[in-house]
């Protein structure tokens, strides 16, 4: 199972560095989730970095990801982790997501610092494996 974050998600639209792992892991995962959330940080962030075109491609693949929903446990749950993580409020609820996930092997996709180091101290796998 692979959790992409938002920034993740958009290596999918937008050729930049690691859109390559990305699509790989993406073509080998038997489930794609994220949160909520990313529909609105991804639309944002391609519309900003790509074109409307490749915004209307990602709401068109939208339905194919495992979407977790933000209810009263994970926004509780996503709280604890960003004062104990030191995350960022969205960074925290996607690390909170990917937690709740019931296949116990989840990856997380992301190239944020933190959300990665994050994800790594929870126990989770990362993509990329290392961040430099």
């Amino acid at each position: 199972m692979l959790y992409l974050d938002a920034c993740a998600l958009v290596k999918r639209y937008i050729d930049e560095e690691g859109s390559d792992l990305l699509a790989e892991a993406m073509d080998s995962a038997r489930v794609l989730s994220t949160c909520r959330i990313c529909f609105v940080e991804a639309v944002r962030a391609i519309s900003v970095g790509g074109n409307s075109r490749d915004v209307k491609k990602m709401e068109s693949e939208w339905p194919s990801l495992d979407v977790v929903e933000v209810d009263q446990a994970l926004t509780e749950r996503a709280a604890k982790i960003a004062v104990s993580q030191r995350l960022r409020s969205l960074d925290a609820l996607h690390l909170a997501a990917a937690l709740c996930l019931p296949d116990g092997d989840v990856r997380l996709a992301t190239w944020d610092a933190r959300l990665h180091r994050a994800a790594r101290d929870e126990g989770l796998a990362t993509l990329p494996a290392e961040l430099t």
